[in-house]
């Protein structure tokens, strides 16, 4: 058999090969980069950090502080800008964050103040805003009559 009758049959074996190939790195990326499942359904962890994918806009300008975030933030000496930091500085504490919760997800935000107090905020997404619902300090327990 001569060269030219085997050169169709090697040029569609190679590119069956190289489909193959693609397929495969395609799903292995889809893996990682997807936001949704085979279902399309949010997965429930992230790939790569073994989380769960994070929809918090850390970069809103748009904040709702609740009338009890408000007093909680006056009895703890908590400002405003200390939680816009945290919100754009702090790390999502999932054990405490509701993010299947049937009136929206909350989030659960740690960090540092100015002043060194160690808080949990807990933010929840909403359309136009993020509401601040809460805030709390870690490490001293006060006093406060916000219910």
């Amino acid at each position: 058999m001569s060269f030219k009758k085997l050169l169709p049959y090697v040029l569609f074996a190679l590119l069956g090969l190289l489909a193959i190939g693609l397929k495969r790195c395609k799903l292995n990326n889809t893996a990682v980069v997807s936001n949704t499942s085979q279902n399309g359904q949010p997965p429930k962890k992230d790939m790569t950090t073994g989380q769960p994918p994070e929809k918090l806009d850390r970069n809103t300008r748009e904040l709702y502080f609740t009338k009890h975030a408000k007093c909680r933030m006056a009895c703890r000496h908590i400002t405003q800008q200390e939680v816009r930091d945290i919100l754009a500085t702090g790390t999502i504490n999932y054990n405490k964050s509701n993010l299947h919760n049937p009136k929206g997800p909350t989030y659960a935000m740690e960090g540092n103040t100015k002043d060194r107090q160690h808080v949990r905020i807990i933010f929840a997404p909403k359309q136009r805003h993020l509401s601040v619902v809460t805030v709390i300090d870690l490490e001293e327990e006060y006093k406060c009559n916000c219910d």
